[in-house]
């Protein structure tokens, strides 16, 4: 007796889990490949211990890998073997679940790489994908069921060729989950002895992505920036500064510690490595060589907030202030939550969404004004207390995407590059009242910078990118000089500085100011001219 075809030919159990195995991956939240990756960047960038989230994860595969078997299996059983130009085929729609599930599978990938941040382009979505997927298979059924067949399974043995990558990636997240990390502090403040006489104080203002060529060269018609202005009226201003890097990873530290950085990695313990070149050794981060280490023993205080980097881990000896905000982690994951809470966490998630949106949006209380930022908020106390002698403030903008709309006033989502340029405008006019608020302003050089100037080729096919982006960049364009700007105390006229400076001078610039050396515009240009 002649076999059913449509039931000929099933795979193994054995066979089933590893691509069972390969769908998880597939399938699993897009945490996971940044907890897999071997530079742990995740680790360094997000607030420590992440312990529980690694079990958790490690349990969720586990839970997707069974799951998947089952669903493979439950497949086969369903549409049988696909193979061979079978007349039964097209009248049996049944094979298009295969469809289905690829579309699935490619969805997911498409979600975890966007939260791994390897993918940026907004053109990609997860809906897309599904239905490119899925549509495809759906077209070549109708067209050959032997070329569906084929299809179907050159795809299911590349999701079985990703199984195998279960062996390391399974235990991986199983060690990550008992090492050990230390329980990060979001801030502290240290006492700090009182001063017998007045000392000088830096206030030094690093904003994230700010154009040097967007705020004072090509600025949006109509876009008013009264405090960035003003304070050039009254500032040094340097034109032609030289980027040293393009990531913020990278050139925040290689300014503390005045030395040129090409790329960052993190350790199991969240710490950070870090390297000259690329075939350079890999150096771990040493706060005692940095501006604050060296400013302790120049006898001056010391206080540092800012996104991002891990401030209060990496400097926690050399500051008598900090405050930092690290990325929060995706699908609702938390270093707050137990073992357990974070395997439902995701789960947990959507099931509020679908079946509870009213919670949802109850939670969100629209528009928020400008004091509900935590950087605005821990900035006014770090710049105001003037017991603190230097005081760096690395605050989040106008680092795309847009939050802000300036025709409100208001924090909203959306918004674009120079939406958040005027936002970065109101916040500078309040950290300037705040110097001249702790009653320090007369012995207070401030210091307006940024990390590297608006990369447009990094954000153009990017998520959040708008029209006005596309217009305001000259439709791609990129100019890549950072802003650099100095005002020191009684300063009233503007001073334009047009020689080429590195971006990375700014660290031996400031050592000079902690020793006295620079004190004066006149000193600046001299400096300068030596670059």
């Amino acid at each position: 007796m002649q076999a059913n075809p449509r039931h000929a030919g099933r795979s193994s159990w054995a066979r089933c889990s590893i691509e069972g195995a390969g769908a998880a991956l597939l399938l699993a939240p897009g945490l996971i490949w940044t907890e897999l990756s071997q530079t742990h960047i995740d680790q360094y960038h997000r607030l420590l211990p992440m312990t529980t989230v690694a079990r958790a994860l490690a349990i969720d595969v586990a839970l997707l890998w069974l799951t998947a078997t089952l669903a493979v299996r439950v497949l086969e059983a369903a549409t049988g073997q696909l193979g061979g130009p079978l007349p039964s085929e097209r009248r049996y729609p049944g094979v298009l679940f295969w469809a289905l599930w690829f579309g699935l599978l490619a969805a997911r990938s498409v979600s975890g790489l966007i939260v791994s941040q390897v993918l940026w382009w907004q053109q990609i979505t997860t809906g897309r994908a599904f239905l490119l997927i899925a549509g495809v298979l759906v077209v070549v059924w109708l067209a050959s069921p032997r070329s569906y067949g084929t299809t179907v399974s050159a795809l299911r043995m590349g999701v079985l060729l990703v199984g195998f990558c279960m062996l390391w990636a399974l235990p991986t997240l199983v060690a990550a989950g008992f090492v050990h990390q230390p329980w990060d502090r979001v801030e502290f403040r240290k006492p700090v002895p009182v001063a017998t006489a007045p000392h000088r104080r830096i206030v030094w203002l690093l904003f994230d992505e700010m154009s040097y060529d967007q705020v004072f060269v090509h600025r949006w018609p109509g876009l008013q920036l009264p405090n960035l202005d003003r304070l050039r009226e009254q500032s040094v201003t340097l034109s032609e500064v030289r980027p040293d890097g393009y990531f913020t990873e990278d050139v925040i530290p290689s300014l503390l510690l005045g030395k040129p950085i090409d790329e960052v990695r993190g350790t199991w313990s969240g710490w950070m490595l870090y390297r000259s070149g690329k075939h350079a050794p890999w150096q771990r981060f040493d706060g005692g060589q940095t501006l604050f280490a060296d400013a302790e023993r120049e006898g001056w205080t010391r206080g540092a907030m800012g996104a991002y980097n891990p401030y209060c881990r990496i400097l926690q000896d050399q500051l008598d202030f900090c405050w930092m905000d690290l990325p929060p982690l995706p699908d609702h994951f938390s270093r707050d939550k137990g073992t357990l809470e974070n395997v439902v966490a995701p789960l947990a998630a959507n099931w509020k969404r679908v079946f509870q949106p009213g919670a949802a949006r109850n939670a969100s209380t629209g528009p928020s004004p400008l004091e509900e930022l935590g950087a605005v908020r821990e900035g006014d106390a770090l710049i105001g207390d003037a017991a603190i002698d230097l005081c760096f403030v690395h605050l989040p903008l106008p680092h795309p995407p847009g939050h802000y709309n300036r025709a409100t006033g208001r924090i909203v989502e959306g918004g674009s590059y120079i939406d958040n340029l005027a936002l970065s405008d109101r916040i500078l006019g309040r950290m300037l009242a705040d110097i001249t608020a702790s009653g320090a302003a007369e012995r207070t050089t401030v210091i307006l910078s940024s990390d590297h100037s608006w990369r447009v080729g990094l954000w153009r096919h990017s998520f959040g990118w708008t029209r006005e982006d596309e217009l305001a960049s000259g439709h791609g364009h990129f100019d890549p000089r950072p802003m650099l700007m100095m005002r020191f105390p009684g300063e009233t006229a503007p001073l334009e500085i047009g020689t080429p400076v590195p971006l990375l001078g700014t660290h031996n610039l400031i050592e000079q100011m902690l020793a006295g050396g620079i004190v004066d515009p006149q000193q600046l240009e001299a400096w300068a001219a030596k670059q």
